[in-house]
């Protein structure tokens, strides 16, 4: 029986491709791009990045960017990270049905959680732009904490926070390693959302359950619950 439904955050409640769309012709005044170089192109290349390899890192993204000839001069991963992180912190879209989402879930009776890595700072700020921040029974950020996904221990911590076993817990998430692996491991029954169209986890089982997006969420837990 399925009591709680815990969340990430990224590409899960938040729009990352939306927001890219904003996030793009704000850092067009911090790089020196190449000639020719529009808002589209840019855009459809970082979120090409963010498809392919933001599970591994953004070093990946970062490498498609230059290899697709976006700078002209060609900024440090160090600086480039800097800058992205610092828009981040400004921009966040979510999506329409992410509200929706944690308030059927509540009214249903479940409760209703999350799990982010990241720091406390940007993820807190992340959740008040997005207004998901009074929708949690319960929140972990890894910055606050000793862990941080895939490790186990962070979502055993959240199971002790609920008060529920972890097999009465649902994870959903968008990551192969941190969110699926990770809650798998913790017992916690994974549900992978496919908003990134990539499992490049070859070693790393899909789980049985997948979503294109939460707004599948509550009709999921209800039809598991009544098996």
């Amino acid at each position: 029986m399925i009591k709680a439904a815990i969340f990430d955050l990224d590409h899960t409640l938040f729009d990352r491709y939306a927001t890219i769309r904003v996030l793009v012709p704000q850092l067009r005044k911090h790089f020196d791009l190449n000639d020719g170089i529009t808002d589209e192109y840019f855009i459809d290349e970082l979120s090409y990045g963010d498809k392919h390899f933001v599970h591994k890192g953004w070093q990946g993204i970062y490498n498609h960017l230059v290899s697709k000839g976006i700078f002209k001069t060609v900024p440090s991963f160090e600086e480039y990270t800097e800058i992205v992180l610092r828009h981040f912190k400004h921009i966040a879209v979510k999506y329409d049905f992410s509200i929706g989402v944690l308030k059927e879930l509540r009214e249903r009776g479940y409760k209703v959680g999350l799990i982010t890595n990241g720091t406390a700072q940007l993820q807190y700020k992340k959740l008040q732009m997005l207004e998901l921040t009074d929708l949690f029974d319960e929140i972990i950020v890894s910055g606050e904490t000793p862990f941080e996904k895939p490790d186990e221990r962070i979502f055993l911590m959240m199971a002790h926070k609920m008060g529920l076993s972890p097999d009465q817990m649902m994870y959903i998430g968008d990551h192969p390693m941190n969110d699926i692996e990770g809650s798998r491991r913790a017992g916690f029954v994974p549900v992978w959302v496919k908003t990134t169209g990539t499992w490049i986890f070859p070693e790393i089982e899909k789980p049985e359950l997948q979503v294109e997006t939460v707004e599948e969420i509550p009709n999921l837990i209800d039809k598991i619950n009544h098996r």
